[in-house]
């Protein structure tokens, strides 16, 4: 499922009522408001003409031809508002796609919008229990103050602020590459504790011949019972790439049945993180560690008689 961060067109200023709607927070167990609820004069200053404004920013989210998120900024008397040259965020998205990494990938998008145009602070309110608030804090977030159940959050943008952003994701970088360490040595001392912890609830793990896993209980099955089957005996991690909420790690592997039958290939996999820092999607790409050129002895390529043990 490929998602990709664009512009919002003006004839889609309409969508942001839906998105407002679903920006509301609503503690477990409390009924949602009726959509009626947009219409109040507090959540208006976040609609009214928008696209009019000098600050009026934002992106969206696009899935499949469907838009299923949107962050904008706004400077107005909201509830996050800091001063007149200050733009506030908002950021929402459908419910069938949170936890996915796209609300990473929004913000992240519409931080750097801002900053080309000028600005050089954002800011946002969040309810102190909304999980929200880690990823916020993870964007470079901090609170100002504290009103009641609220905390107001600011955004540096100028150069000291651009250098502890990358000092922050420096440090996250290094937390993706410690957990994929944690996932890869599991297997080498055959230690399931932490799959919970490592993988979103709703995961989805590919492995490069074919099988899928759809939940963090279906891949702790899968490690559980490949692990009657096999033992990792190596799984070596070359080198990493980082970018937004994506990782790749090259590596290589391999691996003895209990029949005795060996594999061993190099390969690649692309990891997405979830706003809690968690593995929400790994697919795996592998190559055959016993490789040759069939064009050696000349213009008619010799293939090996042998079956492709990965892909």
């Amino acid at each position: 499922m490929d998602t990709i961060i664009r512009r919002i067109r003006p004839e889609e200023y309409d969508l942001l009522r839906e998105f407002l709607y679903q920006a509301i927070y609503l503690p477990e167990g409390t009924q949602p408001p009726p959509r009626s609820v947009i219409d109040l004069p507090e959540l208006q200053v976040y609609l009214a003409g928008f696209g009019t404004r000098p600050g009026d920013h934002c992106l969206v989210a696009e899935t499949e031809g469907n838009v299923v998120g949107a962050a904008w900024s706004r400077i107005m008397e909201d509830y996050g508002h800091i001063d007149s040259d200050t733009p506030s965020l908002a950021i929402s998205l459908l419910p069938d796609y949170r936890g996915l990494g796209i609300g990473t990938r929004l913000l992240s998008g519409l931080l750097r919008l801002l900053q080309e145009n000028g600005y050089l602070r954002a800011s946002l309110s969040v309810q102190k229990d909304n999980p929200a608030l880690r990823l916020y804090a993870r964007a470079g977030f901090y609170i100002v103050t504290e009103r009641g159940s609220e905390c107001l959050m600011l955004r540096d943008m100028t150069r000291a602020g651009q250098q502890e952003d990358t000092d922050m994701e420096h440090t996250i970088e290094k937390q993706r590459e410690a957990k994929i360490r944690q996932w890869f040595s599991m297997w080498l001392d055959k230690q399931v504790t932490g799959i919970a912890d490592l993988f979103a609830p709703d995961a989805v793990y590919i492995e490069s011949w074919g099988p899928e896993y759809h939940g963090s209980g279906k891949i702790k099955l899968w490690f559980e019972e490949w692990n009657t089957r096999g033992r990792v005996q190596r799984w070596d991690i070359r080198q990493y790439f980082h970018r937004e909420d994506q990782t790749v790690v090259e590596w290589s592997f391999r691996c003895v049945m209990t029949d005795g039958t060996v594999q061993s290939f190099d390969g690649i996999s692309l990891i997405r993180w979830n706003g809690a820092g968690q593995i929400c999607f790994l697919q795996e790409f592998g190559c055959n560690e016993n490789r040759y050129d069939p064009y050696a002895q000349g213009k008619t390529p010799v293939f090996r008689e042998e079956q492709a043990l990965w892909f």
